[in-house]
């Protein structure tokens, strides 16, 4: 059954599609794309405080103790995604394999849910969870767009930049500053539902990530992913799934929809404001 595309309800407007680059000064002509995903945003009490589960990074308190950051939780492995694959298989050298060299950037969906590729907003990784595929970003303060990047596509100027956040200042607003986690986990049997962004076309069907896929599928499709993946932003559309808990520890079945590959980091909603858990995988 296909997914549920649109943005029309208040809960979609705390949610947005995001993507991974791996850039090594000096080492790379160009930042490498690594995942997309779904990272949605949060309300932080006292501006300093998550509720739920403790992160490994002590100091991203501190970072966040400002009150105008915008913050949002995502997949873990968006960010760091050769600690969830053979390393082996990876062309990436060990010594790259660093978060100080990974660059994150939101961009925001048009009124029909789809991604664009120059209007965007630079993500900064404040904490990754020491056990959980869950991270925490923050909006990074509006500096000199990020060039270079694959493909040529979607660059944003300084004034779109501007722009950018500006919109995402009043998405966060009219979204009450995003999602409420949830103090209990959602009882077995619960109806939710799941709201993120999918690869547009087989970017959403076919694991991108993964070093073998190239060599296993037909040549017409290789060429086809080789293209789709030749410019990738702007290529994420919103999709959404009803789900029934099996497991309050955590497992869901599908009810109607699918989930696709890019919908890794978006909330489990218990309803239009709170949220339950992260997709994760």
């Amino acid at each position: 059954m296909a997914a549920v595309t649109g943005v029309a309800t208040p809960c979609n407007r705390s949610c947005f599609p995001i993507m991974s680059f791996l850039h090594v000064p000096g080492k790379m002509s160009q930042p490498l794309w690594l995942m997309m995903g779904t990272a949605f945003l949060v309300r932080v009490p006292g501006g300093a405080h998550l509720g739920g589960p403790t992160f490994n990074d002590s100091a991203y308190a501190r970072n966040l103790n400002c009150g105008t950051r915008r913050v949002l939780l995502t997949a873990k492995h968006t960010f760091v995604p050769w600690q969830y694959t053979d390393p082996q298989k990876l062309k990436i050298p060990e010594e790259f394999r660093k978060t100080r060299f990974v660059i994150g950037r939101l961009y925001l969906p048009d009124d029909e849910g789809r991604a664009v590729g120059s209007r965007t907003v630079d993500l900064q990784l404040m904490a990754l969870h020491p056990s959980l595929d869950i991270s925490l970003v923050a909006v990074r303060p509006t500096s000199r767009p990020l060039q270079g990047l694959p493909g040529g596509c979607g660059h944003a100027t300084v004034g779109g930049a501007w722009e950018a956040h500006a919109e995402l200042e009043r998405r966060a607003e009219a979204a009450g500053g995003g999602l409420e986690l949830s103090v209990e986990n959602p009882a077995e049997g619960s109806l939710c539902r799941i709201f993120g962004y999918r690869g547009t076309g087989l970017l959403g069907e076919l694991d991108t990530f993964d070093p073998d896929l190239l060599q296993r599928v037909s040549s017409e499709t290789r060429e086809q992913l080789l293209e789709s993946m030749n410019c990738v932003e702007g290529k994420q559309e919103g999709a959404s799934t009803q789900v029934e808990v099996l497991s309050s520890e955590g497992m869901c079945r599908m009810v109607t929809g699918r989930c696709f590959h890019g919908m890794s980091g978006a909330p489990l909603l218990v309803d239009e404001k709170t949220c339950g858990g992260v997709l994760y995988g």
